[in-house]
């Protein structure tokens, strides 16, 4: 088989959709080698018209590297432990007022696992069931943006390491200068909030790295989890990762619409994503696979002095 391919979008850096994906086509060693190729060149996978069963969800997922299960075990699938459920429900999900009006399920830019020492190489999303408007994924090319940055910020940076943390939506620096209001968590997150500081100590990850394959450098932020600089006064840091965290803001995004037989995946050492906000009285269910890896770049925070 030769893959169908196309690219996301003429106006993008990032990003190619596959059509047509099969269970067979994924067991051959050449496709699963074309398909990695593709994703370290384009960082973003769209597969349409695919099998959307958890077992193809899965075995799509090992073309790309070996699966790990994620660190929130409140949101593991049961019966399959490879992946995670991301479910709002109205009588039970995440709800959040923006200016007045109530969202569920959002979630503004972040890495995936990026609290932990390591930072996972990506996953593979599915949509299980959709709302009628929102839950759209976002994404964005954190290479672009390092690319894209002034040189002021670029040399502010040089060799500097961010802190990161696990933390609830209401607490974080990006909600309260957009001044959300969590009306209600989700009850996952509510027993994680718990035990997340004693589980989830602060870890630190360089501001910017070279990807492996290429060699690019990459800004390396997550705008949910980020606290502060290492080493920088207080009131620095924080001018410097508002800065940051608006740039990336401000980079070309795609936001994927979803529909049923859709899969994403993406690079998280590379792209950053995000999810818009959905009707408070609708079910979306999403499911996604972690795919392990360590750049080996983070450390744990945990016997040095918070700022």
């Amino acid at each position: 088989m030769s893959l169908q391919v196309s690219r996301l979008s003429d106006e993008l850096q990032f990003g190619i959709v596959i059509h047509g994906l099969s269970p067979e086509d994924v067991g051959q060693t050449s496709i699963a080698e074309e398909l990695r190729r593709l994703w370290i060149q384009h960082g973003l996978l769209l597969f349409r018209e695919t099998d959307d069963s958890p077992e193809f969800q899965i075995e799509l997922s090992r073309c790309f590297g070996p699966l790990e299960n994620h660190p929130v075990r409140e949101i593991w699938v049961e019966g399959y432990p490879e992946l995670i459920s991301l479910v709002a429900r109205p009588e039970s999900g995440s709800i959040v007022s923006i200016d007045g009006r109530q969202f569920a399920g959002w979630i503004p830019w972040h890495l995936d696992t990026v609290y932990t020492t390591r930072l996972n190489r990506g996953g593979v999303l599915r949509v299980v069931q959709s709302t009628s408007w929102g839950g759209e994924t976002g994404f964005v090319d954190r290479m672009e943006a390092y690319d894209t940055l002034p040189e002021r910020l670029k040399t502010q940076i040089e060799g500097k390491e961010i802190a990161h943390q696990l933390e609830a939506l209401g607490d974080a620096a990006v909600s309260k200068r957009r001044n959300v209001e969590v009306i209600r968590y989700r009850g996952s997150t509510t027993a994680l909030k718990s035990r997340s500081k004693e589980d989830f100590p602060p870890v630190a990850h360089p501001a910017v790295f070279l990807q492996p394959e290429t060699g690019r450098p990459t800004l390396n932020l997550s705008p949910l989890f980020s606290q502060y600089v290492v080493g920088m006064d207080r009131a620095e840091s924080d001018a410097l990762l508002e800065e940051l965290r608006d740039h990336i803001a401000a980079c070309p995004s795609y936001h994927h619409k979803w529909e049923s037989g859709d899969m994403i995946l993406w690079d998280n050492w590379r792209m950053a994503h995000c999810v818009s906000g959905a009707p408070v009285d609708e079910v979306r269910i999403m499911r996604r696979t972690t795919i392990g890896g360590d750049y080996r770049l983070g450390r744990s925070l945990m016997n040095e002095s918070c700022q």
